[in-house]
Order: C-alpha cells, then sequence, then structure tokens
C-alpha cells in the first residue's frame, strides 16, 4: 500500500494546483480565446512526435476522469510512452506488484475493494480497475526517465553516497561545539578505530545512531536538493573528495559526525548495481550478481523528490511536446514542473 501510494502526492499536488488553472486553461480552448494549430476544426492542444491531442478530446477526458489531474496525467503517460519502451521486466513487475497491492485492498476493504482502488486509479486519470497494471508500468517508466535525468545531470547534482559515524551530546550537555570531556572521550574513540581499522567498522562498534551502525553507517545517495538533512551534514559531505573522511562536524540538533564520501562519480556509484557475465577462459559463462539496486532510484526515492517534475518536463521537450500556440496552457504546464 505504502509503495503505491509513495508517488501519488504528485497527482495530488496537481490536482490542487490545477483545480482553479486547468479547467480554465481547457475551457477557454474551446471557446476561441487560446489559439493555435487546428486539426479537422478543432483546436490541438499539444502534440508529441505528431500525434495530435485536441481540445475536444481532452476536455472529454477531463471531465470523464475527475477532469484536473488526467491533464498532467496524459501529458505524463504520453511522454513516457513515447520516451520509453515496455519491457517483460516492467511487465513481470507490475504484475507482481498489482497483486501485492490487490491483496492489501482486500484486507482493508472486504466488501468493495474493486471500487475503492478503482476511485484511487480513475483520481490518477486512468479508466478503472483494469488499468492497475498499466499505472504501474506507466509509473515505472517515469521512475526510468528520473533516473536517466540524474545520471545525465551528475556533477550538476553533486550526487554523492554517504556513510557517518555519530556520536551524541551527552545528556543534560549545553550543546556547544567545543565537546565536554565524556563526549571528547568517545569521539577519541571514534579515532582511534578510525586510525587502525575501516570505516563501516568503526561506524558499527562506535556510532551511536541506531538506524545506521548496523549497515556501517550507511546513510545513502543524496544530492545538493536534499533538504531532509542537517545542514552543515549535508555541507560537509559534498565538500568531500570520493573516499575522503571529514573531520568532526558539529550538528546542533544531533552532536558530533565523522562522514565519509563512499562515491561521488559515476563509475564507483554505479558499480555493483548491475547483474553481470563474462566468459572465462575455459568457455565458461560466469554471472556476477550485483545488489540490483539502482543508486540513482535510492536517490529520487529518499533524498530528492524534486527531480521528478523537472525532468519529464526536460524529456518532454526532447521529444517534442508542441503547445501549438496554446501558450498560456504551456506557460502553466512549465510553472508546474519546473517552478519557472
Amino acid at each position: 500500500m505504502n509503495g503505491f501510494l509513495k508517488k501519488n502526492w504528485f497527482v495530488c499536488l496537481l490536482a490542487l494546483i490545477f483545480a482553479g488553472v486547468s479547467v480554465f486553461y481547457i475551457y477557454d480552448t474551446n471557446h476561441g480565446k487560446l489559439k493555435g494549430k487546428t486539426v479537422n476544426g478543432e483546436d490541438v492542444l499539444y502534440e508529441i512526435n505528431a500525434q495530435d491531442v485536441t481540445a475536444a478530446g481532452l476536455y472529454d477526458s477531463l471531465y470523464k476522469t475527475y477532469g484536473t489531474s488526467a491533464v498532467a496525467s496524459l501529458i505524463d503517460k504520453a511522454i513516457a510512452s513515447e520516451a520509453v519502451a515496455t519491457t517483460d521486466e516492467m511487465k513481470t513487475n507490475a504484475a507482481a506488484q498489482a497483486a501485492s497491492i490487490i491483496a492489501s485492498y482486500q484486507s482493508n476493504y472486504p466488501t468493495d475493494y474493486k471500487a475503492q482502488l478503482e476511485k484511487v486509479l480513475i483520481q490518477m486519470g486512468y479508466t478503472g480497475y483494469d488499468d492497475l497494471q498499466q499505472y504501474l508500468i506507466d509509473n515505472a517508466k517515469r521512475n526510468e526517465i528520473v533516473k536517466q535525468y540524474a545520471s545525465d545531470h551528475f556533477d550538476e547534482l553533486k550526487i554523492r553516497k554517504i556513510s557517518y559515524i555519530l556520536v551524541k551530546f551527552s545528556e543534560d550537555s549545553e550543546k556547544t561545539e567545543e565537546p565536554n570531556e565524556d563526549e571528547a572521550a568517545r569521539m577519541k574513540a571514534v579515532d582511534d578505530a578510525l586510525a587502525g581499522g575501516e570505516f563501516a567498522d568503526a561506524a558499527r562498534d562506535h556510532s551511536e545512531d541506531s538506524s545506521t551502525a548496523p549497515n556501517g553507517g550507511y546513510l545513502g545517495v543524496v544530492d545538493v536538493n536534499t533538504t531532509t538533512l542537517d545542514e552543515a551534514f549535508l555541507n560537509a559531505a559534498l565538500a568531500l573528495d570520493e573516499g575522503e573522511v571529514s573531520d568532526w562536524v558539529y550538528s546542533e540538533s544531533f552532536g558530533y559526525f565523522r562522514i565519509r564520501n563512499d562515491a561521488s562519480t559515476k563509475e564507483t556509484l554505479e558499480a555493483g548495481t548491475e547483474t553481470t557475465s563474462e566468459t572465462n577462459e575455459a568457455g565458461e559463462t560466469e554471472v556476477t550478481v550485483g545488489n540490483g539496486q539502482s543508486p540513482y532510484e535510492e536517490l529520487i526515492g529518499s533524498y530528492d523528490t524534486s527531480l521528478d517534475e523537472i525532468a519529464m518536463w526536460e524529456k518532454a521537450n526532447e521529444i517534442g511536446l508542441d503547445f501549438s500556440g496554446n501558450a498560456e496552457l504551456e506557460a502553466a504546464l512549465k510553472k508546474y514542473y519546473t517552478g519557472e
């Protein structure tokens, strides 16, 4: 359930923003106020790869599927369909995810789970219950576009894979940049462990953050847009070279950090995530299995949700999204996707 709803904030936000915008633009288009290209006497709202979407068609779609959210949903689906091919893996994953979602809805709504699920899908611009797998495939395609954007803008985003060790403030301490005797003693224990061993081992033995210590202090993949981390921590992490460990970083909220930049190049970040196969000298195929998780998916799923709209807008322009002279509608959508 949580996985299914993870990115639905996009549709909900879109509905709120477009409640007083999109319908007005579509309505005005149908009444001749946003004139542009026409096909068979109908105004064309936008075009992708020479395929025209008319005002009448979109107007009808809006009012059949709760209106406002269908505008961006329709555009997103068109972009994803044009830019990303459907793979067997997407179909397989979508089928498994759909089964899990249906089971969850059956548990929560035993008598009308189909109606409840259909309501959610309709609000997201789909026709109903039978579109669940297609929604999941479309979401996977959108995810691929955003991951590729992150990879293409790697240096600009300052993407880093980060681990850390935390020494917390002592109880009833004044929480100052200068550690007290107890804090300093625990910090020295960390420094001694780092001097004689690996960062991950020191983190497991000495970090006082129970959520990351068991994993060798591993935090995740972050970038310059990350807003959920302590500012002093993030600034220090982004300033590190690959493999470098910071001096002690003071956080007025948490305590004292030693931070390690595990990866800040694409090659290092992406290493170990893919399954590869090679032929050895005996002519046998040797398969090396990576962890299977894309670092970019980790980034956009946990620390930088701002890339979604920007990536989709860039891809829309790349494949030729054309509003056929409807400048006001284009401006409204551009503002939503990019904030400009």
